[in-house]
């Protein structure tokens, strides 16, 4: 399952579905037609490869059609497994293990299942827009269409997403190959056979588990709310921002995390989400990777990106992560208000 989720994440996460037409395209105007064009892939069916770094190869098979998926995938070890999304359940089974997992869905489907081609692709292009220089590079075909073929370098290093290599189908604005690098790691993503607005059978959306395989059932759970006594009976006393600041406490979320006992706390001002404040028990020292600064006399580190902005500390025992939401407050406001900071009473 696991592998099935992060394969099928790295691909989606890069497909483009929109519509085009035969004109020559700046590398902006391409992302921009892809973002601004409104109509979609009905369906499509896809083989595709990814080569990992390591040497690890998953070959993969996809359908999909109105927001439902197959995904058959089988890795460089020969282990195989199917996933299929149904817009209500997502089930998987491993043939190599005759293990099954059947996850059921919350109420609100809309806000649990996988957001669709087009909602995935202005995510990723929203954040390579900006804090990537990006380039025209050789056109070639890839699956037998011709592409369009963008280079993306990181403006700065150490970002979410590093240097990319990206081929467009030309007529219709899929993604049909990704060469990612990020630090040490390399990623490419191919696509051997790609028929989009194929004719796909709604029976291929049903997963057929062998009688004899063990078969797991989970449901949605939605994330516990606490009240503040609760969260102090779970985490111990713990430090907040007082309503003096400013900024009101919107809810304390339970994470489920029974390990760390981790709570994440949501804060807005004028009725706009501004930042979120996790807490949880560490098991591992702050890494060194990040910008070492000083939070509270505290060691902490803070990473600074184009579309992410963390700080974190720990204090008497527990960590402290700040996620700065509101892209305009800077590091050096949140420092100000982390010395005002109380325990909670």
């Amino acid at each position: 399952m696991k592998k099935w989720i992060y394969s099928a994440a790295v691909v989606l996460t890069l497909s483009l579905a929109a519509c085009s037409n035969e004109e020559s395209y700046s590398p902006q105007e391409i992302l921009n037609q892809a973002m601004q064009e409104t109509s979609e892939l009905d369906s499509y069916y896809g083989e595709y490869k990814m080569i990992m770094d390591d040497g690890t190869e998953i070959l993969s098979k996809q359908w999909e059609k109105n927001g439902k998926t197959r995904v058959e995938m089988v890795d460089s070890t020969g282990e195989e497994s199917i996933a299929v999304n149904d817009g209500k359940t997502v089930s998987s089974y491993s043939k190599t293990t005759n293990e099954a997992i059947i996850f059921e869905l919350g109420p609100d489907v809309e806000n649990s299942v996988r957001p669709t081609l087009k909602e995935q692709a202005l995510r990723t292009l929203e954040q390579i827009k900006n804090s990537h220089d990006i380039t025209i590079g050789e056109e070639e075909k890839i699956a037998g269409h011709e592409t369009y073929h963008l280079i993306a370098k990181a403006k700065k290093k150490n970002t979410l997403i590093g240097d990319m290599e990206v081929w467009v189908d030309k007529k219709t604005w899929m993604t049909l190959k990704t060469i990612s690098a990020n630090g040490d790691m390399k990623l490419t993503s191919e696509f051997t056979k790609f028929e989009p607005n194929s004719k796909i059978d709604d029976s291929k959306f049903t997963l057929d588990i062998p009688e004899d395989a063990d078969v797991k059932y989970e449901s949605y759970q939605p994330i516990e709310q606490l009240t503040e006594e609760e969260a102090v009976e779970k985490l111990g006393t713990f430090l907040i921002f007082p309503e003096s600041l400013g900024y009101t406490l919107e809810g304390i979320e339970d994470m489920g995390m029974a390990e760390t006992g981790e709570i994440a706390l949501t804060y807005s001002k004028n009725g706009e989400q501004q930042f979120s404040l996790s807490i949880f028990k560490p098991m591992e020292s702050i890494g060194e990777d990040e910008e070492i600064i000083e939070v509270r006399g505290q060691k902490g580190s803070k990473i600074d990106l184009e579309t992410f902005k963390l700080l974190q500390w720990d204090e008497e025992g527990l960590r402290y992560n700040i996620i700065i939401e509101n892209l305009d407050l800077t590091f050096e406001e949140i420092l100000e208000l982390t010395e005002q900071m109380e325990y909670i009473k």
